[in-house]
């Protein structure tokens, strides 16, 4: 319905919500269809083979919807398949990195949903790159703290946990939304059950189901983590009622199809 509402207005020359626009300083507006980025330019045709060129640098703010690509990467890395979403978000992130700190860019969550899909894919060297890029360059401070336990989890599997743990700590004392405490929480679940830790680690599973409801996109996460911590102190009972809340409740996700294989297994 969107496309079908984009392509009426865009034949009716009045296209606010499909609008692909850099806004310069001058004040001047620059429709993305009309010009070619070329190195720090931005070149402009004017026929007969004259072009003019619009330094990048003079771009003040983009007027431009969210690219498709974007959810669509987003949901990929959700079911687990973390090559294909690399794939789906490697062009987005690539077409707004000299606009990454514009108002309006949509670099910032692109790298972020390509960091996910790295790390899905276990690259972890490259994901750490890809963090710290983003602790660098995003001017979103959720996406920097989004970014951090992104690194914070490349510690912890680099047996560093202690730095992993250090970091959260750091995190945690900055103002942090919903998402981020229910991953920091899962996280902080991840390194107690690799200490073997089980009763604290399913104490901070249980924290997201108890408190972030809400946040869909890390319930299934909890769930499997909260499930491998009773098979840990041996409560079986509960550990198949986990899988089996992930495996009814998310069916598409990435933990269901892990959890599938792991209850089978009891």
């Amino acid at each position: 319905m969107k496309t079908i509402l984009c392509a009426l207005l865009a034949l009716a020359a009045v296209s606010p919500l499909c609008a692909q626009r850099y806004l310069l300083k001058d004040g001047r507006v620059l429709n993305h269809a009309d010009v070619t980025l070329s190195g720090t330019n931005l070149v402009r045709s004017v026929g007969d083979g004259a072009e003019i060129a619009y330094p990048v640098s003079q771009v003040i703010r983009l007027d431009w919807p969210e690219p498709e690509e974007i959810a669509q990467a987003r949901e990929l890395v959700l079911t687990g398949k973390g090559a294909e979403a690399e794939e789906k978000i490697t062009p987005i992130y690539r077409q707004f990195a000299p606009f990454s700190k514009l108002p309006g860019s949509w670099w910032s969550e692109a790298a972020l949903i390509r960091a996910r899909a790295l790390l899905a894919q276990e690259k972890n060297s490259e994901t750490e790159r890809a963090a710290r890029e983003l602790m660098s360059t995003s001017t979103d401070s959720e996406t920097v703290a989004a970014a951090q336990l992104i690194m914070a989890r490349i510690q912890m599997l680099l047996d560093k946990a202690d730095i992993a743990d250090a970091m959260l700590d750091e995190i945690m004392r900055k103002d942090a939304s919903a998402e981020i405490e229910a991953r920091a929480a899962i996280l902080r679940g991840d390194i107690a059950y690799a200490r073997k830790d089980f009763e604290k680690a399913l104490e901070f599973y249980l924290q997201v189901p108890a408190f972030y409801g809400t946040e869909e996109a890390v319930m299934p996460v909890a769930l499997l983590g909260s499930a491998r911590a009773y098979q840990g102190y041996g409560d079986k009972t509960r550990a198949e009622r986990a899988y089996l809340d992930i495996i009814v409740t998310y069916p598409d996700s990435a933990e269901a199809a892990i959890a599938t294989t792991e209850s089978a297994a009891l």
